[in-house]
């Protein structure tokens, strides 16, 4: 056997022999070590690929018995999903709940006069109505605007404050108005309003005469605690504050049928008299009585 064959017959072995391949599946086992003492600060990749095959249908618990929140996906939120439902229920309807006649001759009269006015003679398919609407009715056939606030980090003491500022307020106004104004609640309630001017555009509202009717702040409820470590043994209790925030916008609408039953009332209302109308219950003698 001469060198060249010696030479050559080693490359021919190397190309036809076989050779295994290492698995992707045996890197991973070699790189995480169990044994390492940052072991629940690093996740598992073998675990990982686990729970992607057990799918997002199952909440996963930790060792602890804590809820993985990676784990929470909208197909298994129990929450999320009893949101929705209860959103995707069937509002009542205005005809369930006023007689479809009334909400006629209601639309007839604020076509004849601007707004609605109550206690008038209303001419409907050739018949004459005296028609009178109670205030919970006049609330739900009139137009208006629900506004709702997310949750906020702030107390009812510090949002009335600025509620107070602007209540009653046209809704262009009070927007400016709040624009300026340094305190944090103030640009909480800009932005409330300033869903409020978007939304009356889409219902087709004339935007420059809503103005707010109702505005008030509530708790928001599940306020957190903290300890509060105090000096030489003493602690208490830090309540972390959240509120919510309440708007109903109204139209000219409204603010005209209210300063047209003030002028009623007040047309009606007998003239003041400072005193009494009665005859003298004393006897009227022609001499002092001292």
């Amino acid at each position: 056997m001469n060198r060249w064959s010696i030479l050559t017959r080693g490359t021919f072995l190397r190309q036809s022999i076989p050779r295994a391949r290492p698995s992707p599946l045996s890197t991973v086992f070699l790189r995480y070590n169990s044994s390492s003492p940052f072991g629940k600060l690093t996740t598992n990749p073998i675990e990982e690929m686990e729970k992607e095959k057990k799918g997002a249908s199952e909440i996963v618990k930790n060792e602890e018995g804590e809820i993985d929140i990676n784990s929470i996906t909208p197909q298994n939120d129990e929450q999320l999903i009893e949101y929705y439902k209860n959103q995707s229920k069937p509002q009542a309807k205005l005809e369930d709940l006023i007689h479809p006649l009334k909400i006629q001759l209601f639309n007839q009269s604020v076509s004849q006069h601007g707004f609605f006015k109550n206690d008038q003679i209303v001419t409907h398919q050739g018949k004459s109505y005296k028609f009178h609407l109670t205030p919970e009715e006049i609330e739900l056939l009139e137009p208006s605007i629900y506004l709702q606030s997310y949750r906020i980090k702030s107390s009812m003491k510090k949002a009335t404050v600025v509620n107070r500022f602007v209540r009653g307020y046209d809704l262009k106004t009070a927007i400016n108005q709040l624009h300026f104004n340094p305190k944090k609640m103030a640009t909480e309630l800009e932005k409330l309003l300033k869903r409020g001017l978007v939304k009356s555009q889409e219902l087709g509202y004339d935007e420059n005469s809503m103005y707010i009717a109702q505005l008030w702040t509530g708790s928001d409820g599940d306020w957190r605690k903290r300890l509060d470590i105090k000096g030489r043994g003493r602690h208490g209790i830090i309540h972390h504050r959240y509120i919510h925030l309440k708007c109903v916008l109204k139209t000219g609408q409204t603010k005209q049928r209210l300063q047209w039953e003030k002028q009623q009332r007040e047309a009606k209302s007998k003239p003041k008299m400072y005193l009494n109308n009665e005859p003298l219950n004393i006897k009227v003698r022609p001499w002092y009585k001292w």
